[in-house]
This record gives structure tokens, C-alpha cells and sequence, in this order.
């Protein structure tokens, strides 16, 4: 059964599209390599990132990511056996959202900050699912 999880984390310096292009082409070669699949979005300085693939590998990649340095204040706010993957087509995927974009995925209106939609996802893990769904649609529309 795969194994689903969301992190959220500072970028520590600002991040250019050099850098970020840099941060996609290093998930994406390491994934293809661990059979990982996920998406990862950027507001404001934020990092949210989900990954998918089998348990052990995934929480070991997150303990790579935990130790890199072009981020910190990272936190897994949602982890979970799923029955199939929903990113099972993207190495990583990228989107380019706002905050009140976001919130409206994930059903909390009104969330003007990307630190307050997370801190809602947080409270509520149950939303985590829709929110994702959300990514979804707006990868595949």
C-alpha cells in the first residue's frame, strides 16, 4: 500500500526560478531513481511538498530533506497508508499558487497566509485528502 506524506518548510534564502528549477530537477532525478512520485508548491517562501511511495523510503527521504540546507522549520503535518497514490503520474510536480488559491482546495475560505492555511491543515488532517484531490484538478485541468 503506498504511503503518503506532507511537509511544509522556510525557504532559508530567497528563491529565484535558478533555484528552484535546481530543487525540481534534484526531486525529480532522485525520485525517478526510489520510485517516488508528489507535487511541491512555493508561496511566499513556504515549501509544501507531498511524496508518495513505499513507507521506508519515504521516510527516509525525509530525513534527506530534514538535513538540507536550503530550507528549515520543517514539519510533517499529515502521513498516511493510502490506497493508491494520487500523484502516480508526476516525479514531482510543480504548482504555482497563492495562499487564498490553496485555501480554497483545501475548503477554508478566507486564509490570507500560506502560515495560516497550513496551521488550519494541521488542525484538521481530515481536509488533508480534499486538499490534494484540489492539487489534482488543477494539475490535470
Amino acid at each position: 500500500m503506498p504511503y503518503q506524506m506532507m511537509y511544509s518548510s522556510q525557504a532559508s534564502e530567497p528563491l529565484g526560478v535558478t533555484g528552484l528549477e535546481e530543487i525540481l530537477a534534484d526531486a525529480r532525478a532522485g525520485n525517478e531513481a526510489r520510485n517516488v512520485t508528489g507535487a511541491l508548491m512555493v508561496v511566499d517562501g513556504v515549501f509544501l511538498q507531498i511524496l508518495e511511495g513505499d513507507r521506508d523510503v519515504v521516510r527516509g527521504l525525509m530525513a534527506n530533506i530534514g538535513r538540507d540546507t536550503r530550507h528549515h522549520s520543517v514539519k510533517v503535518f499529515y502521513e498516511a497508508e493510502v490506497e493508491a497514490r494520487t500523484f502516480e503520474y508526476w516525479r514531482m510536480a510543480y504548482i504555482s499558487a497563492t495562499a487564498e488559491e490553496m485555501s480554497t482546495w483545501t475548503g477554508f475560505p478566507g486564509t490570507a497566509t500560506v502560515q495560516t492555511l497550513l496551521a488550519d491543515l494541521d488542525g484538521s488532517p481530515n481536509r488533508v485528502p480534499d486538499f490534494l484531490v484540489g492539487i489534482l484538478r488543477v494539475l490535470t485541468a
